[in-house]
């Protein structure tokens, strides 16, 4: 009798610890890489539901724990996932392992470990996805120098395990793998019951109309214009007051000002009449040059009757080519830039550009002579 006493009371103390390490293995799987979810454990119990048929994408979930200097064992066990699971420093974004999952009739379970040199924070990130349309889930426990998550890195709030089955966008609708929305079963709601309306008294209308006609509309009353006041006058210039008189000082001025606006007036003239006189001086030198241009012309016309020195034949070698019809061809050699024979033609190519070509079978002789 005491020691079933004893076991009950033990369960009874054990009961709120379970219930705790509970809590902390359902807390909601974060997204975010910049905000993770504490693991305030050494256990990790995850779900990951199924997506759309053709939907290829992988879902992620980031935890954040610390560990001490040490080895620190990191054990998982997953069921219907094929994905990666993997661990890397929180700040440098270090990897230090990586494990892969693969979903099997049976529950696999790999146990990875690494040595940490000073106390760190670290990121277990979960990257998978189920192959058919049954959620998969996993289940991680840490061993060695782990320690619970204290702080030093923002991570998301304490919030509810989170259903990713129905993944409702903003405006609450689903959407499919494309981002197509899927569209709800649609509930057939019964017709709105129309209320009868009162039937009206048509006598009263008729007397109320009657009545209209009968009193005159009020005429539209015209606005009386406003009489302008003193001020209105004054300025229109009825009762302008009385300018007053310049002083001394301003007729002086203003003689000065006369004084200098005659003068300006006076020898605007001057400045015409010397313009003119330029302008005629400019005109007869202009003439006395164009009569010299034609003299000019006359002189430079015997020069250009005189043989050039290129019409005359430069001293040298010649290229002779005597043709069997008695033409002959001469060209001085100073002239000629190539001399090519190419199949049955004689190329002569002249230093001006032009190009001759002779038959070899009409010609008789060809030489190169001074």
């Amino acid at each position: 009798m005491k020691v079933q006493f004893r076991r009950l009371v033990f369960a009874v103390l054990a009961l709120p610890v379970g219930l705790w390490v509970f809590a902390a293995t359902v807390r909601s799987q974060s997204s975010d890489q910049s905000l993770p979810t504490p693991a305030l454990a050494n256990e990790i119990n995850g779900r990951i539901a199924a997506l759309d048929l053709g939907d290829a994408r992988l879902t992620r979930h980031f935890y954040a724990f610390e560990g001490n200097p040490g080895d620190l064992l990191v054990t998982i066990e997953s069921k219907n996932l094929n994905g990666d699971v993997d661990v890397f420093t929180a700040v440098t974004y270090r990897p230090l392992i990586k494990t892969t999952v693969y979903a099997s009739s049976q529950s696999g379970e790999v146990t990875k470990g690494f040595y940490l040199r000073a106390h760190q924070i670290l990121i277990l990130r979960v990257e998978a996805r189920t192959p058919n349309d049954e959620a998969g889930t996993y289940h991680i426990r840490f061993g060695g120098s782990f320690v619970p998550f204290s702080g030093g890195i923002p991570v998301a709030e304490n919030t509810g395990p989170q259903d990713d089955s129905s993944r409702p966008d903003r405006s609450g609708k689903r959407l499919s793998s494309v981002g197509a929305t899927i569209s709800e079963p649609v509930i057939a709601t019964p017709p709105p019951t129309v209320e009868p309306k009162p039937v009206a008294d048509t006598a009263k209308p008729a007397e109320d109309t009657a009545a209209a006609k009968e009193t005159p509309e009020p005429k539209p009353t015209k606005a009386k214009p406003v009489r302008p006041t003193s001020t209105a006058r004054n300025a229109r210039g009825r009762g302008r007051p009385a300018r007053p008189k310049p002083t001394p000082a301003e007729t002086k001025a203003a003689k000065t000002t006369e004084a200098k606006t005659e003068e300006a007036k006076t020898e605007q003239p001057k400045t015409e009449e010397s313009k003119t006189t330029e302008a005629a001086k400019v005109e007869e030198s202009k003439k006395a040059t164009m009569e010299e241009k034609p003299a000019a012309a006359t002189s430079e016309k015997p020069e250009a009757a005189k043989p050039s020195t290129q019409e005359l034949p430069l001293p040298g070698a010649h290229l002779i080519i005597e043709l069997k019809d008695g033409t002959k061809i001469d060209r001085p050699m100073s002239t000629v830039r190539r001399v090519v024979v190419e199949g049955g033609t004689i190329v002569v190519l002249l230093k001006t550009g032009k190009i001759e070509r002779i038959g070899m079978s009409t010609v008789a002789r060809m030489a190169i002579e001074p």
